[in-house]
């Protein structure tokens, strides 16, 4: 009985290290992607990714029945 409430111990602390990394890889990408936005958001502000010219309306007349 003791030998399978071990196993199962070490398994479940195997499973915790790799969750622990996981959850590491994802804060280190989150923090990327968060850097990433943050110049996005700098170019949007700036202008610099907005280099086509706005729309301007226009009147067009209606045709004649």
């Amino acid at each position: 009985m003791n030998e399978l409430v071990n196993s199962t111990m070490e398994k479940l602390a195997e499973r915790d290290e790799n969750l622990k990394d996981m959850v590491l890889a994802m804060k280190k990408e989150i923090e990327e992607l968060n850097g990433e936005l943050m110049i996005y958001k700098a170019s949007l502000s700036n202008g610099i990714l907005s280099s086509r010219p706005k729309q301007q309306a226009m009147d067009v007349p209606k045709p004649e029945k």
